[in-house]
């Protein structure tokens, strides 16, 4: 037994198909988890400047390389003349493939000046890695990447 289907019955066929087809697409899109690099971008946008000044003055100081990774261990090197009793600051892991595992860690480097952090428990992946303090009245920051395996 053969059917047989008439042009109007393929064009609402058809029709059917695509509405479902879109329909299907709005209703799992619309459910999909977006993350958004911050959720307070905004304010993050006005503070720019401050920012800029920040890495500006990082940058002028002798010892240019803050962050380290060995592998296992992350090391936060505060220069030592900025090591001071009003120290004070924090140290952002961001995971840009899920906001979910980001972490925030005070800073406290010891005298030298130096703060280590394992990372035996952290995801492996990519990983930014942001340094923030204030020293003598004085904002600083530091970035970097690193790769956990």
């Amino acid at each position: 037994m053969k059917i047989k289907i008439n042009w109007g019955t393929g064009i609402v066929i058809a029709f059917v198909i695509f509405m479902g087809g879109t329909i299907s697409t709005a209703v799992f899109l619309m459910n999909k988890d977006v993350n958004l690099v911050a959720d307070d971008y905004y304010d993050q946008e006005i503070n720019y400047q401050q920012h800029i000044d920040r890495m500006e003055r990082t940058s002028q100081l002798e010892e240019k390389q803050i962050i380290s990774f060995d592998g296992s261990n992350v090391k936060i090197n505060i220069p030592k003349v900025l090591v001071s009793k009003g120290l004070s600051g924090e140290i952002y892991f961001y995971r840009p493939s899920d906001s979910n595992s980001d972490i925030k860690i005070p800073l406290v480097p010891d005298s030298s000046g130096v703060h280590v952090i394992p990372v035996e428990r952290l995801e492996k992946g990519y990983w930014k890695i942001k340094v923030s303090w204030l020293s003598n009245g004085k904002d600083y920051f530091s970035e970097d990447r690193i790769l956990i395996q």
